[in-house]
């Protein structure tokens, strides 16, 4: 299903702090986070799915997300048929919501990043609820190598960020950075882009 809603490069993120428990106003919504941010839930846990974020019908292990993404995510052949080029992954050690990976094609700036949302278990219901059509993002529920997945973006023709929940509680995020070829809709090349990681993570666990 296709709703266009504007768009954003990853998911918004609801900060519930101290000051509310107070009486004190909430705080503002920070910027656009990384494609593997998840939002803090606040003073309770919540059991995945929630928010309206669908059940994921045959789960893949939670040990598929036990490596890091630049071993694990993407072989370099996949790598050179995102990107147009060889290219190797870089650690990003500065996201706080899981082990994450880029790779980047110096030349023309183009990325691709792919992170494992571990930190807070959330899966899909991290980035659920859905915006309302006034919130002027773009957001697509569609279904990524059999798995329940929504493609955000705020700039339909630069970037775009799929998450694609493994397990109810597992996802993992692909951004895609960058125009490729003629597209005006990076949300489809990032959509392919998750599909080649889920096929890879799939065949690592036997699946």
């Amino acid at each position: 299903m296709t709703r266009l809603a504007g768009s954003t490069a990853g998911p918004r993120v609801v900060l519930l702090i101290a000051a509310v428990v107070a009486g004190c106003s909430p705080a503002p919504v920070s910027p656009p986070p990384s494609p593997t941010t998840t939002r803090t839930i606040g003073l309770t846990t919540r059991v995945p799915p929630y928010a309206g974020a669908p059940a994921v019908r045959d789960p893949l292990p939670s040990t598929v997300l036990s490596g890091h993404p630049c071993a694990t995510a993407l072989t370099p052949v996949q790598v050179k048929q995102i990107l147009g080029m060889e290219a190797a992954g870089k650690p990003d050690r500065n996201e706080p919501a899981g082990p994450t990976c880029l790779w980047e094609d110096p030349v023309t700036a183009r990325m691709v990043r792919v992170g494992f949302a571990t930190t807070h278990r959330q899966g899909l219901s991290a980035i659920y609820p859905a915006p309302s059509p006034d919130e002027g993002r773009v957001w697509r529920e569609l279904m990524v190598g059999g798995f329940p997945a929504v493609a955000t973006a705020e700039d339909l023709e630069w970037s775009c960020t799929v998450m694609v929940g493994l397990a109810d509680d597992a996802a993992v995020g692909v951004a895609l950075i960058g125009r490729v070829g003629d597209t005006r809709d990076v949300c489809a090349a990032a959509g392919q882009a998750a599909e080649l990681v889920v096929a890879t993570l799939r065949k690592q666990v036997g699946r």
